[in-house]
């Protein structure tokens, strides 16, 4: 009984009324979804899911494939990707296990491939991040000297920025990407790479040997699953080798992270190489490497997008962590503090690669995810190291932020309310041109850019930026009964507005069909 009325068990209690309460203000947008920013990236990841279940391995190699199993769906290229030998398209981008993770998830449960499916995995994603969050910061404060009650608390502030932020609701939400599922692996890193500093070299020596070989597998699954990763842990590795003097067996470890992810990187290199050839895999990573870059970016716009993702949390931060500069009078440093101040430096070398990565980390906010972490133990330690006044304040800046994170949350959500007419009309308009023809045997193109959503309402392969006359030498070439020319504008990034479709039959004939008014 003693346990059960532990302040961790309240506080574990709390946690999941928190998650509960974000589930139930996401949870009519997983139903019926309406729009966000960045929802191309999950009908993304429902095309590759749905590519992956219709052909063979030996086609795809369980690789992010954009090619459906028709045989009119091979051989049509898409944005930045790669073909097999079989014509099955590859994207080159990010590895495949985010991928890879709903797609074997849907195929042991038999689940329906769908928006809500995926946001309701990606919340449980979200969930293990925070749960784990929460276990990191309740140790690292009582490692600290503070009493299980304060860590407790201290721990239930810190997690709210990973719980109500407008980027954790949507992040974890409706909008998934393989950042989603870096996540947990990340925070996971953290209280391993935690536990592997805080073992004693002597005393358990075999504790820290098991954690040293953790962090080394860690490694690996991190690296394999998002090219934050390869960033985090050259970061871990960095420290480690700063850390040798206070612990001889840290070179040694950071030796076998660095052997870990240059494994994970060969291992890549040849899965991708074997698919599609290993000097164009090569040539795929480099240049979608240039198109993410710095020089493509604005640190502006990053800043602005940061202010987006965390809104009050991120000026409740900032001005923690300045009224802390001007007062740090403090010349020593404790075990316990080095501890922790290696655990906070680590976790924020993976925003490095907001600045390497500049465009990219502007354009998609789920690429600002990783910046939960070191907020969080900003927040936990400021709370317990607060007066009573200190804290009641803070408690209420906290209130507001997450009242504010909520806010900006389905504020965001309205501001693409309008894709749900959309998507309606398109998908009217797709019901409309199967009543004229036959799509599993017609060739199909369009004047925009197709990433994802054109390819799942139509279920078929899109030729993209093609004119007509484009279209129609292509339906010659594959002696198709018929070429669809889909006519669009850009509604939202990467998501289209189709309102007209002109077929043309193998006998010449000419049919336009307009988009439904």
């Amino acid at each position: 009984m003693k346990r059960l009325n532990s302040p961790l068990v309240w506080g574990l209690f709390f946690l999941v009324l928190m998650l509960i309460s974000a589930l139930m203000l996401q949870q009519k947008f997983f139903n019926k979804p309406t729009g966000a920013q960045n929802l191309e990236a999950t009908y993304h990841v429902l095309l590759t899911v749905t590519a992956l279940s219709e052909s063979a391995a030996a086609n795809h190699f369980y690789l992010p494939t954009v090619s459906l199993g028709d045989d009119l769906d091979k051989g049509i290229p898409w944005g930045a990707t790669v073909p097999t030998k079989t014509g099955d398209y590859i994207y080159t981008s990010f590895t495949p296990l985010a991928f890879l993770a709903p797609y074997f998830l849907n195929e042991l449960f038999d689940l329906d491939i769908s928006i809500k499916n995926l946001a309701y995995f990606n919340f449980i994603l979200g969930s293990l991040s925070v749960v784990t969050l929460f276990i990191l910061l309740v140790r690292l404060l009582i490692f600290n000297g503070f009493h299980q009650p304060t860590a407790v608390t201290g721990a239930l502030v810190g997690c709210t920025i990973a719980v109500f932020s407008r980027e954790a609701m949507l992040s974890h939400g409706v909008v998934y990407w393989n950042q989603s599922l870096y996540q947990p692996i990340f925070i996971f890193s953290l209280y391993l790479f935690f536990k592997y500093l805080t073992a004693d070299d002597r005393s358990d020596s075999k504790g820290k040997n098991n954690y040293s070989i953790a962090l080394m597998v860690i490694a690996f699954v991190g690296a394999s699953t998002e090219w934050t990763g390869y960033i985090f842990n050259a970061g871990v590795v960095g420290v480690l080798w700063l850390n040798s003097k206070n612990s001889p067996s840290s070179k040694i470890l950071a030796r076998r992270i660095f052997m870990a992810t240059a494994l994970a990187g060969l291992v890549t290199v040849i899965h991708f190489g074997l698919a599609v050839g290993f000097e164009q895999a090569i040539r795929a990573f480099v240049s979608r490497f240039l198109a993410r870059d710095a020089s493509s970016g604005s640190i502006v716009a990053l800043i602005q997008g940061y202010g987006l993702s965390y809104g009050f949390f991120f000026l409740v931060i900032f001005s923690i962590l300045l009224i802390s500069f001007v007062n740090n009078t403090q010349q020593s440093t404790s075990k316990q503090q080095r501890a922790v101040f290696l655990i906070f430096f680590a976790s924020c070398i993976p925003l490095l690669e907001n600045i390497v990565m500049l465009q990219h980390a502007t354009q998609f906010s789920y690429d600002r995810l990783k910046f939960i972490f070191p907020a969080s133990i900003v927040l936990a330690f400021s709370y317990a190291r607060f007066e009573i006044k200190g804290r009641v304040i803070l408690t209420l800046l906290i209130c507001i932020a997450c009242f504010q994170g909520q806010k900006s949350y389905r504020s965001d959500i309205e501001n693409y309310s309008r894709w749900a007419q959309i998507d309606h009309e398109n998908r009217q308009l797709v019901k409309d041109i199967k009543q004229e023809v036959d799509l599993r045997c017609a060739v199909l193109a369009s004047n925009l850019g197709v990433r994802g959503y054109a390819n799942l309402i139509l279920h078929r392969g899109i030729f993209e930026y093609k004119t007509f006359q484009q279209a129609e030498e292509l339906g010659r070439g594959r002696n198709s009964c018929a070429v669809v020319y889909l006519e669009a504008n850009g509604a939202f990034s990467d998501l289209p507005r189709y309102y007209r479709a002109i077929i043309k039959r193998k006998n010449g004939s000419i049919e336009v069909i307009n988009k439904s008014s």
